[in-house]
């Protein structure tokens, strides 16, 4: 599995509802979901740090670590932190591996994904899913295909059920 990092924009908001919007896609397609969201989680994974940049970097490291954890455990990770510095960032790519980058507004050199800060959220959403199909990281929506005789059986079960 994967973890995909939400990074940038002006609204943590928006990042979650993408993320909620990509969750739901993910979980329609039989994956594991876990949803992250720096604000939420800094209180648990912040404790005894303080405000310094050396003991945000040690955040940071604890949020990949995290998601590290999880997508070993076959769990797709969307994890919304938006203030996380380059570097910081670049380390946890660099140390954990199998990270997405989600980048909304002004891209830097970790992302993967960038997607237009004006754009609706269905469309950023949408844009994700298109590149893990594409990617072959998840399949594209499930849908079965029947043959004739099996669709008169099932729409003959249906008759009799009394749905038809």
């Amino acid at each position: 599995m994967r973890t995909i990092w939400f990074y940038g924009g002006e609204k943590e908001e928006i990042l979650t509802s993408v993320a909620e919007i990509v969750g739901e896609a993910l979980i329609n397609r039989n994956k594991n979901v876990e949803i992250i969201v720096h604000s939420e989680i800094q209180d648990i994974l912040g404790l005894g740090l303080k405000d310094t940049p050396e003991d945000r970097s040690t955040f940071t490291d604890r949020l990949g670590f995290l998601g590290n954890l999880l997508h070993r455990n076959d769990v797709f990770v969307l994890m919304i932190s938006k203030d996380a510095l380059l570097e910081d960032r670049k380390q946890v790519k660099g140390n954990y591996e199998n990270y997405i980058q989600a980048t909304f507004g002004k891209n830097d050199p970790l992302t993967d994904i960038a997607i237009d800060p004006d754009a609706d959220i269905a469309t950023g959403a949408k844009k994700i899913i298109e590149y893990l199909i594409n990617r072959t990281l998840i399949p594209e929506q499930c849908q079965e295909v029947y043959s004739e005789e099996e669709e008169e059986e099932i729409r003959k079960r249906l008759e009799d059920l009394g749905y038809v």
